[in-house]
């Protein structure tokens, strides 16, 4: 599908994406105020935005829904990347895909309902993948990173304007609430369009207006829903993305952990079971701004392998071209059946 990308993204296009992240089903009469122009305005750049692929707002797990996830690392045969990139992207589970430098060609991001399905990902279906030579995988633990991040180009009067109202914090917790296949099937319809209108929403799952509001308010409320904004990096003025390993003391992860996950160019903080125990990916505006994070590291981390993503092919359910651009979906579905790669 070709997608019209005529025109760039202006300083106004990233304020709204940042309220976006703050809030990404934010009214546009709440964001046009907020922003100086009007509603109208917001959601003709909003539109504008999501129709060429340059931005999006997917459903995301809350912090107490049950899931468990693991990084599967894959060297390709040669000449094959690409193909096994295209090939495990179409697996509900593996929610990113990134090619790298480095020791490994992909570095991919799996999710599942419980571990018993994770396992058997890991062990029967993932490896199975035509042109895979070799692979690793490292079961997560515990995710510092919040899924909101922040590209700096609000004010804090702006952010408290879009700001969800009541929000509670998202604290560390057991994840041990489960999805009913009602709230499955809302959570993959949103994975097409986050702000999508309750009405829209209704109609599609098959239940109506009110009920769907009721459900969609009190899973978030439960903290087993949340949301948020993704775009194109390289329009945003954020091109380049790395992959870090650290090799962190067992009994200061959890500090360690929070204070990296909280830094501005984190995007995703986790840890895992291994002697590298912290795997961290972060956006820059440049490659030798990596070297900049590399220096704030405090000393007690230490750096056991640092990547390079050369491109992002599927970025949580989104399928991208060469520039970051959505062209495509396939919705994240932890709890589809586990079966053969395509």
């Amino acid at each position: 599908m070709t997608k019209d990308r005529s025109g760039g993204v202006d300083e106004v296009d990233v304020m709204l994406l940042d309220a976006l992240h703050t809030n990404p089903r934010a009214s546009f009469e709440r964001l046009g105020p907020a922003l100086g122009i009007s509603a109208v305005t917001a959601a003709r750049r909003w539109q504008r935005l999501s129709e060429s692929g340059r931005a999006w707002v997917s459903s995301v797990p809350g912090p107490q829904l049950a899931l468990v996830g693991a990084v599967y690392q894959v060297r390709a045969e040669p000449g094959r990347v690409t193909e096994v990139a295209h090939a495990l992207s179409a697996v509900p589970q593996v929610v990113s895909v990134y090619a790298t430098d480095g020791a490994f060609d992909l570095h991919t991001l799996v999710f599942a309902g419980d571990m018993a399905a994770l396992t058997t990902l890991l062990l029967d279906g993932l490896p199975r993948t035509p042109g895979i030579a070799m692979a690793q995988a490292r079961i997560g633990l515990v995710w510092y990173s919040a899924v909101r991040w922040q590209l700096g180009a609000m004010d804090a009067a702006q952010k408290r304007s879009v700001s969800e109202q009541h929000r509670k914090e998202q604290v560390r917790s057991d994840r041990n609430r489960v999805f009913d296949e009602a709230d499955r099937t809302l959570f993959v319809a949103l994975q097409r369009d986050g702000r999508a209108r309750y009405r829209d929403l209704a109609r599609e799952v098959g239940a109506s207006e009110t009920l769907v509001r009721r459900r969609v308010e009190t899973l978030v409320e439960r903290g087993m829903l949340s949301f948020r904004t993704d775009f194109a990096r390289s329009e945003g003025g954020w091109p380049t993305e790395y992959v870090l390993w650290l090799s962190v003391p067992h009994d200061q992860l959890d500090e360690l952990g929070a204070q990296i996950g909280s830094w501005p160019q984190t995007r995703i903080c986790l840890s895992t079971v291994g002697t590298a125990n912290l795997m961290v990916m972060a956006q820059v505006h440049r490659n030798r701004d990596v070297t900049r994070i590399l220096e704030r590291l405090p000393p007690e981390a230490v750096v056991t392998d640092q990547r390079l993503v050369l491109r992002a092919v599927k970025s949580w359910g989104r399928l991208l071209d060469a520039d970051g651009h959505a062209l495509d979906h396939v919705p994240v579905d932890p709890w589809a059946p586990t079966g053969p790669v395509p």
